[in-house]
Parts: C-alpha cells; sequence; structure tokens
C-alpha cells in the first residue's frame, strides 16, 4: 500500500520553504523598519543601530545615569523681551545715537541706506530688531567679520540710542504697522513668492512670510522686509538653511529656509526687495 503523504509530512518540501520564506521576510522587514529607515533623519546625522531601534519602538535609547555629565546650554541669544528690556528700547537717545551711527555709515550707507547688498540697510528697522542684533553680535550668537568686534565695543546704552536712531531714519524700509494684509493671496495663488508670502506652503510646515514680517503686523525680532536689499535677503535665507547664522529664537527662520529651494529663496528676496513679485518685473 502506498505510503499516505499530507502537507506537513517531512518529505514534502513546500512547507519549509514557505515558513523560511516568511521568517526571511519578516527578518528583512525588521532590518528594513527598525534600523535603515529609523536611523535616517531629515535634517540631522544618522542615528546608530541601538538609537534607531529604540526610536522606531517609541522609546528613548538614553541608558546613562541621571547624573551623568550634560553638554553646556545653548541658547540662540541672549534676549528675552521682558518689559525692561523693551522699556530700555524705547528710552534710546536718538541725539547720542546718531553719533554712535558715525561708525556705521561705511557699510550701511548715509542715514542708514545701504548700498550693497552684502549689509541691510538699517533706517526705518524697528529699533527692537537693531538692539538684539548688536546683542547677538556682541555674545557670538551671530558672526559677520567686523559686526563682533563693533557690538563689543557698544554699551548697552550705546546700542539702544543707536537703534532708536537708525528707527527714526526715513527713506529706508517701509513701515510695518498701519497696511492692511493682503488678501484673497490663497494656496492657489500663480506666483510662488506671493503664495509665499501670503499663504505658505503648510505641505511643507511653511507658514506665510506676511505672518512674522507683515505687513499688517509683526512679531517681536521680525524685521519689515519690505524695502530691504533683495540680495541680502537671499544670503540670510541661505545662512539660515545651512545653519550659518543660529540666532532665530525659536530656530523658525531656520526651520522654515531649509524647506525653501534656491529658486524660492530668490523669489521672496526680489519680491520684498523690490515690493513686487518676480513675474510682474519680468513683465516691466
Amino acid at each position: 500500500m502506498a505510503r499516505e503523504q499530507g502537507p506537513f509530512k517531512t518529505d514534502n518540501p513546500w512547507p519549509r520553504i514557505g515558513w523560511w520564506s516568511v521568517a526571511g521576510l519578516l527578518a528583512a522587514g525588521a532590518v528594513l523598519g527598525f534600523v535603515v529607515l529609523g536611523g535616517e533623519q531629515q535634517n540631522g546625522p544618522r542615528l546608530g543601530t541601538w538609537t534607531a531601534i529604540c526610536r522606531a519602538l517609541g522609546i528613548a535609547s538614553d541608558t546613562g545615569p541621571a547624573t551623568a555629565p550634560q553638554p553646556p546650554l545653548q541658547t540662540p541669544t541672549r534676549i528675552a523681551w521682558t518689559a525692561a528690556t523693551l522699556a530700555r528700547i524705547a528710552g534710546g537717545d536718538v541725539k547720542h545715537g546718531e553719533f554712535v551711527a558715525l561708525n556705521c555709515a561705511a557699510c550701511h550707507g548715509e542715514q542708514g541706506v545701504s548700498q550693497s547688498g552684502l549689509f541691510p540697510t538699517l533706517a526705518g528697522m524697528d529699533a527692537g530688531i537693531i538692539y538684539k542684533q548688536l546683542d547677538d553680535f556682541r555674545a557670538g550668537k551671530r558672526s559677520w567679520g567686523a559686526m563682533n568686534a563693533i557690538a563689543t565695543a557698544l554699551s548697552d546704552q550705546d546700542a539702544a540710542d543707536v537703534a532708536a536712531y537708525f528707527a527714526g531714519r526715513v527713506n529706508g524700509l517701509a513701515p510695518i504697522l498701519g497696511e492692511n494684509f493682503h488678501g484673497g493671496r490663497t494656496l492657489r495663488e500663480a506666483d510662488v513668492a506671493t503664495r509665499l508670502a501670503f499663504a505658505g506652503d503648510p505641505a511643507r510646515g511653511i507658514p506665510p512670510c506676511a505672518a512674522c514680517h507683515g505687513p499688517s503686523a509683526s512679531k517681536p525680532g521680525a524685521p519689515s522686509l519690505k524695502g530691504q536689499r533683495p540680495e541680502y535677503i537671499e544670503r540670510q535665507l541661505a545662512a539660515f538653511a545651512q545653519g550659518i547664522r543660529q540666532n532665530d529664537i525659536n530656530r523658525q527662520m531656520r526651520t522654515v529656509a531649509m524647506q525653501l529651494t534656491p529658486d524660492e529663496m530668490h523669489a521672496i528676496a526680489v519680491y520684498y526687495g523690490s515690493g513686487a513679485a518676480p513675474a510682474e518685473l519680468a513683465g516691466r
């Protein structure tokens, strides 16, 4: 009588092939999901194997004792928008600030109106912005050639005074307050600069530029961009994107700039620097 052969008999190879295939797929999926993909970071170095596995499982990989030495705290700026800080800025002496500003004309132009894309226009800029940037240069939170040495030579009162002087100059940046927010700007806006300025790009986590930089209002630390040198705006966007400039309090500029393409940076810079979209300029 012929020997009965069932599906799980040892002389039937297909069950073993199936089980080994499933085991192989599970192993490959685990390596791919927990190690390869789990170790990738969008804007940072690749994670180690153990850290990647822990992150994929949703648990912390830090097994060191709580008393282990910690790296020093790094802050992007020393400035906090307290009542005392705002009062110091508001009390700036314009007359003394005009004297301090004599050291600034060589780079920032007569009365703060820059003629070079390397240096920003200071005329009409909010006094708080200038005060913060000077302190950032003084503290080494921002680095740019002679500015670090110049800022170090200034006292807090000098910084408040020169900030008050430049804030009162005309023919520079357009004022932020008092201008209505542009209506009708949606995600379907054809021009990329106008779309990013007034609608942003939610899919990439990019808020509209106008949410911080005006025209209808502004946040502390966010300067008016209308009338600024386009080359300067583009250079600063690139510096934020590359991590060269890191003095934005909540990393908002670095977060946004890293999502922008070079063409988008150029379009935004031209839009704010000229007050018109690139497409409008091309048609003139």
